[in-house]
């Protein structure tokens, strides 16, 4: 009899053929119903916007398939900060510039995009890019150019703005520089090296001269590009650890030490000042090329701080605006709609809904009544601002250590440290042994130091100082496509470590917001109860308000509201509003929103219900639902990976139920966690193979705990600066795929390793006999990288997006 888990895995296999890109983003996504084009609503709504507004374009320059929009594209933001800036640049000169920076920017359909959006306000005068950094910087006419208006447009289209931070990477900028220096050096000292392999005499005019330059070349060569590796195998060696650096040190030091011997002492088969400055380069191209990619997916997202949210003193207080890390006991602070409380406070004025999401995993808002302790953290749901008194300041405020990012211990390979250390220590025995047998038993001392010399210097791990990067930016590439987006170098070494995975409940398993069961029901709707219900969801963020949203705009991108005069909120049950015929209309809980006759007529059918006069006009049932791909995944981890482990903030009772849906053993769930319980357990399960995903602020301490963690929030400026991966939409299927592409990987590697030692077998026999010689080792050598480039460009993921789903089990 087959177990569940193979019926699941069947089932999601023989079902692949019916996946579909989405219109928007190209990603695969299983349809729902036939009329599906999409693969979330905000790739609809964003499809929408650019077909009405003729900007179409966008999708013949975009580079194959983008990315899925997230659902910050419906909500609302406050930039008010920009308008400060812009002011404060206008102060300063007559031709005001400001840099900002730019999350959401793949490809160069979005840079077309920007522009057009850009230039098409008034007083735009010029937009400058910068993709790979993920900056912008612009320029406009002093008071007439409407900063907010354009952020906020730019945001509609899936682009959020920040102010500049500084996202220059030293590492990979003096990476980057030294690679440019040593290609130069390389080239030339081929250059004067090359007349001495096409037969130059030694008593030729220019002899020295050319010899000369080779040897001024390959020491700036090596001055400067040797140098970083020997600064990184020195920092490793200081630290205990071992890694590829030391061999590529080895190698650079003996060729060069032995050249320069060579040279002074006229031995011209000892020469490989050429071989040393081709080598720097190549070996700082591949550093260099995996660097590039990580870069790229930092500098995606924003460099924002939450802790800066901007907070205004109450109105009737007056003062300048202030960011949450300067909130103090007792002092009074005005929270906008969206934004969360950065301290315990209590509503002074009046009661409030917040959402409680992001804290707690609750997906549910709470009331507070006014006096009511409200947690650090929670977000305000309602659409009217409120007067908050903070009960303690930011240093004591728990929120204010849930933002602190730790710095992660660097992790390292306990098997390639053996490798590496059996191999250096064999190549050292042999180049010894072939230098014994020429001094001691041929008798010929200058052939036994180049031998010694040549067997070191071939041995160098070139090809896996090429491939190696090249390697991890391939199969990087492939998650790209997918959706996920690696941060750090090391991710690879750790993710084969991985052994249990901890998921959080809310956001990460589920959607980010509720799901509308009945989406008809707004089709239902008459024009003048459509405008209705817009105003009173708009400017809220309440869950039931932000999934209607939601389903709104995806369907009618340009709808608005009546022009209404007051919408009064009722925190617990709803808001109402008299319409422009005179109707009350009310949307929130049945108990409330309709007559007490009509509800018990219909107390079964229970619900949000929007009400004209306390009579039902429509009722709207909203869910928690998984995203996609969550039940295969869960699955597939279990059988291929290890245990799963739920933890959540939630309800015993609901947490329980989503553990039986998706297939996690009773034992293996945890409800009701607090972030210290949940840093608690994480360090207790961690043996340095756990891998966990969350998405809410009481992940925050668990993450620093976690041995490899992910995300899919990238826009509330917590997680995603401390995750060592992110992933965009609402699949989890990129995290379905990311250990078979883990064990592909390793496949091609070992395929790598195998090449090489081939390679050096064959390579030192013809040193130990003498047969080497600088020109051959300066064809071998690069021809060996070039080998192994191929080995691993043909083997590289070529998935195409309709198999997505396909699981790597044999080569595709």
């Amino acid at each position: 009899m087959s177990s569940p888990l193979s019926s699941i895995k069947r089932q999601t296999l023989s079902s692949a053929p019916g996946n579909r890109a989405c219109a928007h983003c190209g990603l695969p996504f299983q349809p729902r119903q036939e009329s599906d084009r999409f693969c979330c609503h905000g790739c609809h709504f964003v499809h929408g916007l650019l077909h009405h507004q003729g900007l179409e374009r966008f999708y013949e320059l975009r580079e194959g398939s983008g990315q899925p929009v997230a659902p910050h594209v419906f909500h609302p933001r406050d930039f008010s900060w920009l308008e400060d800036l812009v002011q404060e640049a206008e102060e300063k000169s007559d031709r005001p510039v400001l840099s900002l920076d730019l999350q959401g920017i793949t490809c160069l359909g979005c840079v077309w995009l920007l522009e057009r959006l850009f230039q098409r306000h008034s007083g735009a005068l010029k937009i400058d890019i910068q993709a790979v950094l993920g900056r912008v910087r612009i320029r406009w006419k002093k008071g007439a150019f409407n900063a907010a208006e354009w952020a906020s447009e730019c945001q509609k289209f899936g682009y959020l703005l920040a102010p500049e931070s500084d996202k220059t990477n030293r590492g990979h900028l003096a990476v980057t520089r030294r690679m440019g220096v040593s290609a130069a050096l390389a080239m030339n000292c081929m250059l004067f090296t090359v007349p001495h392999y096409f037969g130059m005499e030694e008593d030729f005019l220019y002899a020295p001269l050319f010899t000369g330059l080779t040897v001024l070349f390959a020491t700036l060569s090596f001055l400067v590009g040797g140098t970083y590796f020997f600064q990184r195998t020195w920092q490793g060696l200081r630290m205990g650890q071992i890694h590829i650096d030391l061999p590529i040190s080895l190698g650079l030091f003996f060729a060069y030490a032995g050249s320069l011997y060579g040279w002074t002492q006229g031995h011209l088969s000892l020469l490989y000042f050429d071989f040393v400055a081709v080598f720097v380069f190549l070996m700082l191209l591949g550093r260099w090329t995996q660097e590039l990619a990580l870069e790229k997916n930092r500098n995606f997202l924003l460099r924002q701080r939450n802790e800066n949210q901007r907070l205004e003193p109450p109105p009737t207080e007056g003062g300048k605006p202030f960011p949450s890390s300067e909130v103090k006991k007792g002092m009074r602070f005005l929270l906008k709609p969206g934004q969360y409380c950065p301290v315990r406070a209590e509503p002074s004025l009046s009661e409030a809904a917040f959402s409680m999401d992001w804290i707690t995993g609750e997906p549910e808002s709470r009331v507070f009544p006014q006096g009511r302790e409200v947690p650090a953290g929670a977000l305000l749901a309602g659409r009217e601002p409120i007067v908050m008194n903070a009960l303690e300041g930011w240093a004591d405020s728990h929120l204010h250590r849930l933002f602190q990012i730790d710095v992660r211990e660097s992790s390292h390979n306990p098997v390639l440290q053996k490798v590496i250390s059996i191999y250096l220590v064999l190549i050292l025995l042999i180049a010894m042994g072939g230098f014994a047998g020429w001094f001691f038993l041929a008798g010929e001392p200058i052939q036994a130091f180049q031998v010694m010399i040549s067997v070191l210097v071939v041995s160098c791990p070139c090809a896996i100082g090429v491939a190696w990067p090249l390697l991890d930016e391939v199969f990087a590439a492939a998650l790209r496509k997918r959706g996920l987006f690696l941060k750090e170098s090391n991710f690879w070494v750790r993710l084969d470590r991985v052994r249990k995975v901890l998921l959080d409940k809310t956001g990460t398993l589920t959607r980010e917001n509720l799901v509308l069961e009945n989406p008809g029901e707004l089709d239902r709707l008459m024009p003048r109860e459509k405008q209705i219900l817009w105003s009173l969801v708009d400017q809220s963020s309440h869950p039931v308000a932000r999934c209607l949203r939601e389903e709104f705009l995806a369907r009618e991108p340009y709808l608005t509201g009546q022009n209404l005069r007051q919408i009064r909120e009722y925190p617990g049950k709803g808001v109402e509003t008299t319409g422009a015929d005179g109707g009350l209309y009310r949307l929130g809980h049945p108990d409330w929103a309709v007559s007490d006759a009509e509800e018990s007529s219909d107390s079964k059918d229970r619900g949000t219900v929007l009400s004209r006069d306390r009579k039902t006009v429509a009722k709207f049932h909203l869910r928690e639902e998984l995203r996609e791909g969550v039940l295969e995944t869960i699955a597939e981890w279990q059988r291929e990976v290890g245990p799963v482990y739920l933890l959540s903030g939630d309800q015993p009772a609901k947490v329980a139920k989503l553990a039986q849906q998706i297939g996690v053993d009773p034992s293996r769930i945890f409800a009701r966690q607090s972030p210290e319980d949940k840093a608690r357990l994480t360090a207790e399960l961690d043996q340095r193979d756990t891998l966990l995903i969350g998405d809410g602020a009481n992940d925050s301490l668990a993450f620093d705990q976690a041995f490899l963690s992910g995300t899919p929030a990238v826009d509330r400026g917590l997680l995603e600066n401390k995750a060592d991966f992110y992933f965009l939409g609402q699949s989890v299927n990129a995290l379905r795929e990311l250990f078979a592409l883990g064990r592909r990987r390793k496949r091609v590697l070992r395929q790598v390793f195998t090449f090489t030692i081939c390679y050096n077998a064959m390579a030192i026999t013809l040193c130990l006999y003498g047969l080497m010689n600088p020109l051959l080792a300066a064809i071998i050598m690069p021809l060996s990288s070039l080998i192994s480039i191929g080995s691993v460009w043909f083997r590289r993921p070529r998935t195409s997006h309709l198999n997505f789903f396909k699981i790597y089990g044999t080569d595709p």
